[in-house]
């Protein structure tokens, strides 16, 4: 089984559709989306389209939320803010109305993975630092122990962590292309972020999990991050949104 992961689309149509295309170039079976599917970027609408009919599963992150009127907007910083209140006065009220249906995570979609926004305890909370790793394999162990991949968003960064027995040392692995994956280790996997990347490459990332061969690949594709810088400019959206596409911060 061919899985792709696509995680954070932040609104911006032409970094989704070249990821699409190239999903649609390789023999992928399920489609599996971390949310924050709006904000930010100036296409929300048609990226809510896009992204929900070809996924075969999704669940919401915060600014999906945020957009929905399910979180308070004083957890967000004035652009996050300026661009969330923006996608609500965009946003049909069908296409409202299918975000504020879009599930909380964790959720099992298949056998052995677990797809959440943040993190498997709480959807917020950034997997970030030593703390929250552990946190997270603790959830795991006491509520999912059959999960071998659990697949989670939230900070735009791909990574690949790794634990091959419970208690056990914790692996935690960057900027790799592709990983052999090991039988028995559970793991922890951000697939990074379609329309906002802030690791410094300005490039749409996704991931796809070939569980057959057991090997999983972080993936980079270029899409015209000009296009996508006019339309946030033409939407009066705040300047430095369209800045940092093309600074991949």
């Amino acid at each position: 089984m061919l899985y792709a992961i696509i995680s954070d689309i932040h609104g911006n149509l032409e970094a989704l559709s070249a990821v699409l295309e190239r999903i649609d170039s390789l023999p992928v079976e399920r489609v599996y989306c971390l949310g924050d599917i709006v904000g930010y970027g100036a296409d929300p609408e048609e990226c809510m389209h896009r992204a929900l009919d070809r996924a075969n599963g999704a669940i919401r992150g915060n600014h999906d939320k945020a957009a929905a009127g399910l979180l308070d907007l004083t957890w967000f910083n004035r652009m996050a803010r300026e661009a969330i209140e923006w996608t609500r006065r965009a946003l049909s009220a069908q296409t409202l109305d299918r975000l504020r249906r879009l599930p909380q995570g964790p959720i099992m979609v298949d056998e052995g993975i677990l797809l959440c926004h943040g993190t498997p305890y709480d959807e917020d909370v950034y997997m970030t630092d030593e703390d929250s790793i552990a946190q997270s394999y603790a959830c795991l162990d006491a509520s999912f122990p059959d999960i071998r991949f659990c697949f989670h968003g939230h900070t735009h960064f791909p990574l690949v962590i790794s634990r091959k027995k419970r208690g056990g040392r914790v692996n935690v692995a960057t900027g790799v292309e592709k990983t052999h994956l090991e039988k028995g280790a559970v793991y922890l996997i951000n697939p990074g972020s379609v329309g906002q990347p802030r690791d410094g490459i300005a490039l749409a990332s996704f991931g796809i999990l070939d569980a057959a061969q057991m090997v999983y690949s972080n993936i980079r594709v270029p899409y015209r991050i000009d296009i996508a810088q006019n339309k946030i400019r033409q939407a009066r959206l705040p300047d430095m949104l369209a800045e940092r596409l093309g600074q991949g911060k």
